[in-house]
């Protein structure tokens, strides 16, 4: 199937409105990234609602996105590049968003009154990485096998390994001083929120390295 679609490509416009999807999913998530960077330093409840309020916008803004591109892969033959790529890019970016607003949730859900060492650090990483994922993603329009597509992939894999490494030593210390059995659980599971959501960045820049190869 695959090349045949390549093989129309050459007697068919492609609709480049697909980009347009995937564009919106990655602003989208890379907005939700700077946000959880505020709502993470953000003095008072009601601030921290607030941010944790917009940040699910851009949630749902990034599975509107995804919507989008689904209907248009039922409705169109030709495509850019593989609609499998196209499919996969589009759900790995917004499972970003997922994780971002899923975790800012555990403030409200297990009411945090504050947060455990680590998180801003954690919180910083995300933003790195969806800014990392929102810029790479807007050169698949024009450029689909540059080395700066590579070059962000290597980005995000060195800073998904720098998140790794200070989640490990962060719950090592919630379990060697933390005598509230329920506190270290709440305080574990909003960092590994915040951890898993920079690894899916990393999903997010393999599909993308996936794609530069294919057009390499």
């Amino acid at each position: 199937m695959a090349l045949l679609q390549r093989l129309i490509h050459w007697f068919l416009p492609a609709e480049l409105h697909f980009f347009d999807y995937t564009d919106a999913a990655a602003e989208a998530t890379s907005k939700a990234g700077e946000l959880l960077t505020k709502l993470l330093r953000a003095q008072g409840r009601e601030a921290q609602l607030a941010l944790v309020d917009q940040i699910r916008d851009q949630e749902h803004a990034a599975d509107e996105a995804m919507r989008k591109m689904t209907e248009a892969l039922h409705q169109t033959f030709v495509t850019p590049i593989d609609r499998e790529d196209l499919y996969l890019l589009a759900s790995s970016v917004e499972d970003i968003s997922d994780y971002i607003a899923s975790t800012a949730n555990h403030l409200t859900v297990h009411d945090l009154q504050h947060l455990p060492q680590g998180s801003q650090e954690l919180g910083d990483l995300v933003a790195k990485a969806t800014t990392e994922i929102r810029e790479v993603v807007t050169l698949l329009r024009r450029e689909r096998s540059s080395d700066r597509i590579r070059a962000a992939v290597r980005t995000i894999s060195h800073i998904e390994q720098e998140a790794d490494v200070i989640f490990r030593l962060r719950v090592g210390d919630l379990f060697a001083n933390e005598k509230d059995a329920i506190q270290l659980i709440k305080f574990k599971e909003f960092l590994e929120g915040l951890e898993n959501a920079v690894d899916r960045c990393n999903t997010a820049a393999r599909v993308l390295e996936s794609i530069a190869i294919k057009h390499g």
